[in-house]
Parts: C-alpha cells; sequence; structure tokens
C-alpha cells in the first residue's frame, strides 16, 4: 500500500508527510512496499543509501531503528537510535524509541527515556511514544514493579482512547494474579489539597504535570512542597503516589505509609489511612515477612522398578496428571510419573470423613528417565517449613531401595509464610461427596483464620502476632491495614461473619457503613462498596460502579451490585443475562447458585427466548456437584429440544470436553475407532502464553516460542 502523504510524517513531527518530509515520500514508498513484501534487509540496505546523502533525517532513521528492532538487532539500532537522537535531540519520538530498546533490558532502565519523551510532547503524541508507553509498562509488569507497571498501562489506555484494548486487558490480567489485595488492583488517584492552603498554586501545576505523563517533573514539583510542608498529609500521599509511578517502590512505601501516619493522628482510623497502611504492607520488600524457601530434593535412582512400584502402591503418594501450563513450563522432557506426597494414608473411601483423616499434601514428586546429559532422578519439592524433615524421612520410608539416601538440594523459590500456613493442601479420597468437601473445606478455612493467623508473628506488627498486637495503640493502624489485606486477598467469596469474629479475636472493632453522600462514581475505592447503601444509586451509576468492579475483579462488590440491578428495570446498558452469569459463578453454594439458574430461566421462558444457555450452566453445576442423574436428564433434554439451536452443539461439546467426558477433536474416545467417534467438533486451541522476557506493547500479537522476534517494536 503507497504511503499516503497526508498522513504523519513518520519523524514525529506532528506534520503531514507532504508539508514536511515530503521530499523523502518515493525512498519512504519504496521502503514500505519492501516491507510488505517482507524483505526487511533490502528496506535496510535502501534506507543506508538515502541516509548517506541526508544522514540527519528523523524520518529515515526512525524507519530504520524501527526495522533493526523488530529484526531483534538491538546494537544497530542503538547506534541509530544514538544517531537519531544526535540529530533531532528535541523530538519525542527519537527518545520514545529510546525507551522502547530500553525496555528490552528492564521496565525501570526505560522510565526515565519515556521521561525525556512525554516532557517533549506539545499538543499531540506521536505514535512511536504511545507505543512505547505500553512497552515500558509491559516491561515494569515482567520486572514486578506492579505500582509502576498498572500506571503506564493506564497511561497507555488514556493515550490510545477506544482504539485499542490490549492494555486494558492486560491489567485485567495482572488483577487476577492470585492473593493480590483489592487496593493494588484498583486505580489509584493524586489527592485533592485541603481549600486555601498557600500551596495550592504548585500543587496545581504538579497535578497537571502528572496527567500529562510527566510524571518526573511533577514528582519533582511535590518533593519540593513535601520539603517544606511535610505536616501536609496530602503532599507526603500525592508525593509517594507519583514517585510509585516512575518505579519508585520506597518513595511509594514511606509516603503513603508517612500520609497514613499524620491522617491517623489527624482523624484516627479512617478508611483513608487504613488503605494506604494497607497498600504500603504489600508493595513494602524491606518488611516484609520471611518467606519459606521452596527446596528441590533430587534423589538418584537406584532400582527404577522398586521405585515406581513403591510409589504406585503406597497409600501416601497418589499420582496426579499435569496441567498444559505445568507441562509448558518444563525445560526439556516432561517426567514419566508424577505423584504427591501425603502425610498420612489416603483413606479408601471418602464416605462420611472427617477433617482429622484427610491427609494433606506436604510435597510433589516427579520421575525422571535417563538423559543424555543426566542420570534417572527423582525431585522431592517441599517448603522448608516444620514438616521438611519429616516429608524426607517420608519419602526415605516410602522409596527404601529405590533412591540414594541423600539428595541434592537447591532452592527453587518462596513461599509467603502466612499465605503458606492458611493454605489447605488437602488430598481428599476419589468417592468424597462434593458437599462433604466442601462442607470441610470452609470449616477448615474458618479455623485457619481464626486459630492460625492471629498467633502469627508479623513483620509490620514489628515482629508482634495480631493477637499480641490487638493491644498495643501504636499498632492500631498496622493492624487494620493487615486484616484489611487479608480480607481482600482472600480466595473466593469472603466469609462476612467469619471476619468480624476474626476483628473481635484480635481486638479491633467491628467496621461501620460507609455513606453514600461519600460515594464518588469514579475515584471511592471498590474495597468500601460492600460497606454502602447501594439502593440509593440510579441504575446509570450502579452500571458505572458494577464496571469498575468487573475491571478490578471485585468479586464481593460485583455480587453486590449485580443483586442490587436485578431487583431494577432492565436497562439496555447492560444484559440482565450477564448479571445472572455472575452470580452463578461467584456463588460458592451450589444450591444458591442453581437459585439463580432457575431465576434466569424463567425471565427467558417469560421473555420468550431460550432457555438452553441456562441449561448447560445448570449441567455444568450438576456435574461438579456429582447430580449425575440430574446431569444426565439436561443432556438428553438438550439433544431433544436444542440441539439444534445456533451454538448450542458447540456449547456442550466445550463443556463436555472440559469435563473429560467425550475426546478431544480428531481423538476417539476410549475403545471406539477415530472414524466412529461421532461428528466433528470445532476446534478449541488455545493461544500461547507470551514470553516473560518478550517485550510487549499493543499491536504485538506475535506467537511466543522459538523463531519470532523477542523484541517488540512499533509495527
Amino acid at each position: 500500500m503507497a504511503i499516503d502523504p497526508y498522513g504523519n510524517c513518520p519523524c514525529g513531527s506532528g506534520k503531514k508527510l507532504k508539508f514536511c518530509c515530503g521530499d523523502l515520500a518515493a525512498d519512504l514508498d519504496k521502503v514500505q512496499r519492501m516491507l510488505e513484501g517482507d524483505q526487511p534487509r533490502a528496506a535496510l540496505k535502501h534506507l543506508d543509501q538515502v541516509l548517506a546523502k541526508s544522514p540527519r533525517r528523523g524520518s529515515l532513521l526512525d524507519i530504520k531503528a524501527t526495522i533493526e528492532l523488530s529484526l531483534d538487532e538491538r546494537e544497530a539500532a542503538s547506534a541509530t537510535i544514538q544517531r537519531y537522537l544526535e540529530a533531532e535531540p528535541t523530538n519525542p519520538a527519537a527518545h520514545a524509541l529510546a525507551a522502547t530498546l530500553a525496555a528490552a533490558e528492564g521496565g525501570q532502565a526505560a522510565v526515565g527515556p519515556l521521561q525525556d519523551a512525554m516532557e517533549l510532547l506539545t499538543d499531540s503524541m506521536p505514535r512511536r511514544v504511545q507505543q512505547a508507553i505500553g512497552a515500558v509498562g509491559h516491561a515494569l509488569m515482567i520486572d514486578g514493579s506492579l505500582v509502576a507497571a498498572r500506571a503506564h498501562l493506564w497511561l497507555y489506555h488514556g493515550a490510545a482512547g477506544g482504539e485499542d484494548t490490549e492494555a486494558i486487558r492486560t491489567l485485567v490480567k495482572l488483577n487476577q494474579v492470585a492473593g493480590m489485595p483489592l487496593l493494588l488492583r484498583d486505580q489509584m488517584y493524586m489527592k485533592e489539597p485541603p481549600p486555601g492552603v498557600a500551596w495550592e498554586a504548585a500543587h496545581d501545576q504538579a497535578q497537571l504535570l502528572a496527567s500529562r505523563g510527566q510524571w518526573r517533573r511533577s514528582a519533582g514539583l511535590l518533593e519540593e512542597l513535601v520539603s517544606q510542608h511535610a505536616d501536609q498529609a496530602v503532599l507526603q500521599y500525592n508525593y509517594g503516589l507519583v514517585a510509585g509511578w516512575l518505579g519508585k517502590d520506597r518513595e511509594f512505601v514511606d509516603g503513603l505509609r508517612r500520609y497514613a501516619q499524620l491522617s491517623f493522628e489527624q482523624d484516627g482510623p479512617s478508611d483513608d489511612a487504613i488503605e494506604a497502611e494497607a497498600i504500603a504492607q504489600v508493595v513494602d520488600t524491606e518488611n516484609r515477612d520471611q518467606p519459606l524457601d521452596v527446596v528441590k530434593l533430587t534423589y538418584q535412582v537406584t532400582d527404577d522398578e522398586t521405585l515406581i512400584d513403591r510409589l504406585t502402591r503406597d497409600q501416601r503418594t497418589v499420582a496426579y496428571q499435569l496441567s498444559e501450563s505445568e507441562l509448558q513450563g518444563i525445560e526439556g522432557p516432561p517426567p514419566r510419573h508424577t505423584f504427591s506426597l501425603l502425610d498420612r494414608d489416603l483413606p479408601s473411601t471418602g464416605l462420611g470423613i472427617e477433617a482429622d483423616d484427610v491427609p494433606r499434601v506436604i510435597g510433589f514428586l516427579s520421575h525422571y528417565g535417563r538423559q543424555t546429559d543426566r542420570e534417572e532422578r527423582l525431585e522431592l519439592v517441599v517448603d522448608r517449613d516444620d514438616r521438611f524433615d519429616s516429608a524426607k524421612q517420608l519419602l526415605a520410608n516410602v522409596a527404601e531401595r529405590g533412591v540414594a539416601e541423600t539428595p541434592a538440594e537447591e532452592v527453587v523459590g518462596e513461599a509467603p509464610v502466612v499465605e503458606s500456613a492458611l493454605s489447605i493442601r488437602w488430598q481428599f479420597p476419589a468417592d468424597t461427596p462434593p458437599d462433604l468437601r466442601r462442607e470441610l473445606i470452609e470449616a477448615e478455612r474458618r479455623r485457619t483464620l481464626l486459630e492460625v493467623w492471629p498467633n502469627l508473628a508479623r513483620a509490620a506488627l514489628h515482629g508482634k502476632s495480631p493477637v499480641e498486637a490487638g493491644g498495643v495503640a501504636e499498632l492500631r493502624l498496622p493492624l487494620e491495614a493487615a486484616v484489611l489485606n487479608l480480607e481482600q486477598s482472600t480466595v473466593g467469596r469472603v466469609d462476612a461473619e467469619a471476619f468480624r469474629a476474626l476483628r473481635e479475636t484480635v481486638g479491633l472493632p467491628e467496621t461501620q457503613p460507609v455513606p453514600a453522600a461519600t460515594v464518588d462514581l469514579d475515584m471511592t475505592p471498590i474495597a468500601r462498596l460492600t460497606r454502602v447503601d447501594l439502593s440509593v444509586f440510579a441504575t446509570e451509576e450502579l452500571i458505572v460502579l458494577y464496571r469498575r468492579s468487573v475491571l478490578c475483579g471485585a468479586n464481593e462488590a460485583i455480587v453486590a451490585l449485580a443483586k442490587t440491578l436485578l431487583e431494577r428495570e432492565p436497562s439496555p446498558q447492560l444484559p440482565r443475562e450477564e448479571l445472572f452469569h455472575r452470580l452463578v459463578s461467584l456463588e460458592p453454594d451450589p444450591a444458591d447458585a442453581l437459585a439463580w439458574v432457575e431465576r434466569a430461566r424463567d425471565e427467558a421462558d417469560a421473555a420468550g427466548t431460550s432457555n438452553a444457555p441456562w441449561d448447560i450452566t445448570e449441567l455444568e453445576l450438576r456435574v461438579l456437584s456429582g447430580d449425575m442423574q440430574r446431569a444426565n436428564d439436561l443432556i438428553e433434554h438438550l439433544r431433544s429440544v436444542h440441539l439444534n439451536e445456533p451454538g448450542v452443539a458447540e456449547q456442550l461439546y466445550r463443556l463436555l470436553y472440559a469435563l473429560g467426558a467425550v475426546p478431544a477433536p480428531g481423538e476417539a474416545a476410549p475403545g471406539v475407532p477415530a472414524s466412529q467417534g461421532g461428528p466433528a467438533a470445532p476446534a478449541m486451541a488455545a493461544g500461547p502464553e507470551p514470553e516473560a522476557g518478550k517485550i510487549w506493547t499493543p499491536g504485538d500479537d506475535a506467537p511466543a516460542g522459538g523463531g519470532g522476534q523477542k523484541l517488540w517494536t512499533p509495527s
């Protein structure tokens, strides 16, 4: 496709090509055609020829650097970008390319060059700068700098508008990280200063710079204001926040902590103070609980027949199948066998089983065959906790002569001590009724919450346990924050009654309702919504809050909002079907989930629409709850009544395949020839996961794996 002379010039000037680098239009068009013909080397050769005549033309250097980045030729790209910067030191696009290149080495290294670009912007943002924001945000996410990563991805989303949703999709994935407190999944905004303060104009300037993405300049102004007005809580918070956007986690933590303490001294344990301290506790890496080492013990196999026979027969080792993602994470050939190591024999039946009889998983075993460069081996992965030695002894008893006595030991990771203490690693017998499993797990979860967590020494509480900290006035704020973080990081729905009991156990008062009049639809933390009377809001306002909650993965708020919206007249902005599906998926009790399915089915019948989607939803719930008679009835009903409706056959197949009831596409069922495997089913290939070391920005859809480029460059 020929270059449009009235399109933006690639040099980043913001002018149209015809009125900027129009004399190069023919050469740029030739390069464009070479790239479309998959001839990047020829394009580079032609660019070098033109640059020999015009060595300081930004449009030529921009395209050359972009091609070199796409070919992962970083040294060549670095040299070209340096020429570009020397030729046009005030061109934000040149600095943006420098940031994109730096992002390949790590997000923090790229923040400075990106800020150079942001500070040179005038009225418009060149495409290169926009793309660099996404690249730096993704690199920061890979580095684990979550505050800065989220800020950059939100900045990209704002710059891209509705044109690109990749940043939002990445934020949603980031929000799904297990155990991440809700406050970190929500957007964080600068706070407004008290009206009429002497430093209001300077603060307004800092806010304006921050809104433009010029965070370095904003942080500089705020730091100066903090040095002059250290007793102003808002300044401490805003400086810490903007520093966090720049990837300066220490300044972020200190700023939020100073804000929280000042607010606590002035107003007591307010939501603002508790939430700031809670976020600081999560991000603070210098005052963190000592984690447990995750250790891999590697045993040389001395008798593989004896070993596998004993592992297969012993009731303290249970075979399990690696998931697809686990298999992809293994370098080299996968293990031949994998087992869970239990602390006691697996009972012969789970019918009527009690909590004290359920074995706990204390380690994971992987048996590898002989490889070219490695002997046959057995690996045990286990936490170095109070069960570490017993796990080693238990394996020695199980394996006997099958492995050498002394294993090689390697630390392969860390396990947060709180998560480890609260985790429920149980192995139920296969015939344990689902209702009984759920009942036992819920009881154990409550027990660990009320008996284990309150007695764990915590770094954030100056080495004291929550029970000990409950009587210490100066620890009230960090204790409130620790309970808030625990509540927000709870997997699944929160047991409100259990947390009320926990607060009583550690000496904290009950949390109070949040007045609806104080709720700002855009800025009030989603974490507070479960304490708000939602009935006073208009439907349109509830929908805004609902969408914010979904983006943050705020399950408790989603449930409360969905229930409230279902009591209102339907709105074209939000289908009721979505609300029902959310409630079904988030309801921990299958009976309550089925009640929502029945209500949705009744509404479908009343509206004269098909209730097949709700039959399929009920089918899944019935299978998971073990009600196979009703499940079979539903399958027969779907086949006889709904199978010819659009999409029903595909949905039914996907569900049955996910449950293991039918073979994969192209495979025969056990004992059935492939030619008799039934009707063809649609392919359901999952897309590859992105590589951890690959730099991303929106528009990058190159597959992960070997062969492709490792460094994202603008398209």
